[in-house]
C-alpha cells in the first residue's frame, strides 16, 4: 500500500514536473516566436514608413518640375501616328515627350494612383536618343510604362511586399531591353495588387489604384496600374502579365486593349513572381495599349527579327507571321455570350453580339460555340492555385501588412482543408438562405494535398481540354469571341465573387487571348437579370447598378501560336467600331 502510494505520489510529482517543464518550454518558445514576429513586423513597418516618406517627397519634387503647360498638353493630345512620326522626323525630342508624359502621369496619380515610381534613368536614356545622329528604331523616343513586377536596372520589383524593398535589380528584364533596343523609353513603374492574386489594385507600399476612367470603380488586376494609366491618357502602351486574366480583366475594366500571348512567345526573364510556380498554369507577359492598332504595332516590332533571342535563348524562336495578320481570308469564328457558372449581367452579352454583327459585315462566318461545364473547370483552377502554392505564399507574406484586396485569399491560405470544405457546404446548402451560393462553394472545394489529387485534377483538365478542342475542330473554327467577365468594372471596394472563367480557361489551355473595347454599360437590362437566389449573383447585380457608363470589352481567342490571327480580328473589330468608349 505504501509502495503503491509512493509510486502514485512520485508519478504525480513527475507528471507535475514534466508538465511544468513543458509549459515552461512552450511559454518560452511562444515568447521567443512572438518576439521574433513582433521584431520582424516592426522592421518591415519601419521599411514601409521610409519608402512612404521617400515616395511622397519624390512625387512632390517632380510636381514642382513637371507641369502640364500648353506644349505638354499638345504632345499628350497627339495621336499615336502623329507622336511616332514627330519622333521619327525629329520634330519632337525624346526629352520633351518624356517630360510631357511625366507631367501627365503626375496629374493622373492625383486621381487614380497608377504610378508606383518614376524611373530616374529615363531622362538619361531620352537624352542619349536625342544625341544620336539617326533614330534608334521604330519606337524611338516613345515613353512606355511597365508593371512593377518587371525589373529595371537600379530599381526594386516588390510586388507589394515590403521585404523586397531596397533590393534593386542589377539588370533590366528582357522585355524592357528589347523595347529599349527598339528606341522606346521606360519612364515609370505601375501599381499592382500585393501577390498579384487579385482583380484589385492595392498593396501596403504604394496604396490603392482605381479605375483610369472612373476612380469610384475598380481597376482590375493584376496589371492594374498599367491599364489605369493608359485609360487616363498617361501612356500609349505598357507592359503587364497574365496568369488568370491579369492582362485582360484590367483592359476590360478600363476600356483599353491587351493581349495574353501564347506562353513562351515573350520572355519571362527579369519578371518577379510571388511564388515560383502555380501547378498547371504558365504565366505570360504581354502588352496593354490604348488601341488594338498600337498593340499590334508594338507586338510586331518586338517579335520580328528575333530580338529576344539576343537576351534569352529559352524564348520560342517563332518569327512574326505577317501573312496571318494581313490576310483577307474570311474566317469561321465561334462565339458565346454567357456561361451558367457566371452568367453575364447587363450589356456584356450584347457586346459580343455587337462584335458578331461587325465581323459578319466583314464577310466572316460566326457560329455559336458551347463551352463545357465550367463548374468542374473552376474547381480545377482552384486545385492549381492551392496545390502547395498557398504554403509558398504564406512565406512571402510573413511579417507583411496585408492588402485589403487579398485578405480573403490569405485567410484561405491558412485555412485547413476540412474547414474550407465545411464553408463550401454552407454556401452550397440552403440552411442559411442569405448565404446560399453554389458559385462561392466552388471557391472552397479545392486544393491538392496528394499525388493522387494531382493526377485526378490533371485528368479532369485533360477531359475539359479535349472537349474544348473537339468542339473547336467540329465547328472548324479559326478563332472565337466571348465576354471577358460577367460584369463591367465593379466599385473599387467591392469584394471578389469569383475569378473569371471566361479568361482563366485560356490560361490553362494556353491559347492566346486579347481584349478589344466594344462599348459601355447602359444599365437598361440589369433589373431583368435572374440572380437565381444566389448570393454571389445578387451581389454582382447590385454592383452593376453602380457601373453604368463603365467600359465593356470583348475577348478574342486564337489557337496556340496564332497570336497574329488573334490580333487581326482585334484590329478589324476596332476599325469597325472606332472609339466606342467616351473618356
Amino acid at each position: 500500500m505504501f509502495f503503491e502510494s509512493s509510486c502514485c505520489y512520485y508519478t504525480t510529482i513527475q507528471t507535475f514536473v514534466v508538465t511544468g517543464l513543458l509549459s515552461y518550454f512552450v511559454y518560452n518558445a511562444y515568447s521567443i516566436i512572438s518576439t521574433m514576429f513582433a521584431q520582424g513586423k516592426r522592421q518591415l513597418c519601419e521599411v514601409l514608413k521610409r519608402k512612404h516618406n521617400e515616395r511622397r517627397e519624390e512625387f512632390t519634387r517632380l510636381r514642382s518640375i513637371y507641369k502640364m503647360g500648353p506644349e505638354e498638353r499638345r504632345i499628350m493630345a497627339l495621336s499615336w501616328d502623329d507622336l511616332v512620326a514627330g519622333l521619327q522626323t525629329r520634330k519632337l525630342t525624346a526629352a520633351k515627350v518624356l517630360e510631357a508624359h511625366i507631367a501627365k502621369a503626375l496629374d493622373i496619380s492625383e486621381q487614380s494612383n497608377p504610378v508606383t515610381d518614376f524611373i530616374p534613368l529615363a531622362h538619361e536614356w531620352a537624352k542619349e536618343l536625342d544625341d544620336l545622329e539617326e533614330v534608334k528604331g521604330p519606337l524611338h523616343g516613345v515613353p512606355f510604362c511597365l508593371k512593377e513586377e518587371l525589373d529595371v536596372v537600379g530599381m526594386d520589383s516588390t510586388l507589394g511586399f515590403a521585404k523586397r524593398l531596397y533590393k534593386p535589380a542589377t539588370e533590366s528584364a528582357v522585355i524592357v531591353k528589347v523595347l529599349q533596343d527598339l528606341g522606346a523609353v521606360p519612364f515609370c513603374k505601375t501599381n499592382l495588387p500585393q501577390t498579384l492574386f487579385s482583380y484589385g489594385g492595392d498593396n501596403p507600399i504604394f496604396g490603392n489604384t482605381t479605375n483610369g476612367r472612373n476612380n469610384k470603380l475598380g481597376p482590375g488586376g493584376s496589371s492594374s496600374g498599367t491599364a489605369a494609366l493608359i485609360a487616363a491618357g498617361g501612356a500609349h502602351f505598357g507592359t503587364g502579365s497574365d496568369i488568370g486574366g491579369s492582362l485582360r480583366i484590367p483592359a476590360h475594366f478600363n476600356g483599353v486593349a491587351s493581349l495574353k500571348p501564347t506562353p513562351g512567345r515573350l520572355s519571362l526573364k527579369g519578371g518577379a513572381a510571388p511564388i515560383d510556380v502555380v501547378i498547371g498554369i504558365r504565366p505570360t507577359l504581354g502588352i496593354i495599349a490604348s488601341t488594338p492598332v498600337i498593340l499590334t504595332f508594338v507586338m510586331e516590332k518586338m517579335l520580328e527579327h528575333g530580338h529576344q533571342l539576343k537576351y534569352d535563348h529559352l524564348v520560342l524562336p517563332i518569327p512574326w507571321n505577317t501573312p496571318a495578320l494581313e490576310s483577307k481570308k474570311n474566317l469561321r469564328i465561334g462565339y458565346f455570350t454567357s456561361i451558367p457558372f457566371l452568367p453575364t449581367i447587363g450589356d456584356s452579352g450584347d457586346m459580343v453580339l455587337k462584335a458578331k454583327k461587325s465581323l459578319e459585315s466583314l464577310g466572316h462566318t460566326l457560329v455559336p460555340y458551347e463551352m463545357p461545364d465550367l463548374y468542374s473547370f473552376m474547381s480545377i483552377n482552384g486545385d492549381a492555385m492551392f496545390a502547395g502554392s498557398m504554403k509558398l505564399l504564406q512565406k512571402s507574406l510573413e511579417y507583411e501588412q496585408i492588402a485589403d484586396s487579398i485578405k480573403t485569399i490569405v485567410k484561405a491560405a491558412y485555412m485547413p482543408k476540412w474547414l474550407m470544405r465545411m464553408i463550401g457546404m454552407i454556401f452550397r446548402s440552403k440552411v442559411i438562405s442569405s448565404l446560399h451560393s453554389k458559385r462561392m462553394a466552388v471557391n472552397f472545394d479545392r486544393g491538392i494535398n496528394s499525388v493522387n489529387d494531382f493526377y485526378e485534377a490533371t485528368g479532369k483538365l485533360n477531359t475539359i481540354t479535349k472537349k474544348v478542342v473537339t468542339e473547336w475542330q467540329k465547328l472548324e473554327l479559326d478563332c472565337l469571341i466571348s465576354n471577358v467577365y460577367h460584369v463591367p468594372a465593379p466599385p473599387s471596394n467591392s469584394p471578389p465573387i469569383s475569378p473569371s472563367p471566361y479568361v482563366i480557361v485560356w490560361n490553362l489551355l494556353e491559347f492566346p487571348a486579347g481584349v478589344v473595347p466594344m462599348g459601355t454599360e447602359s444599365g437598361k437590362k440589369i433589373d431583368e437579370f435572374d440572380d437565381e437566389g444566389d448570393w454571389a449573383l445578387k451581389s454582382a447585380k447590385e454592383d452593376v447598378k453602380k457601373s453604368i457608363g463603365a467600359p465593356i470589352g470583348v475577348q478574342v481567342v486564337g489557337l496556340p501560336y496564332q497570336d497574329e490571327m488573334t490580333l487581326r480580328i482585334m484590329k478589324e473589330l476596332w476599325c469597325a467600331n472606332p472609339h466606342p468608349i467616351s473618356s
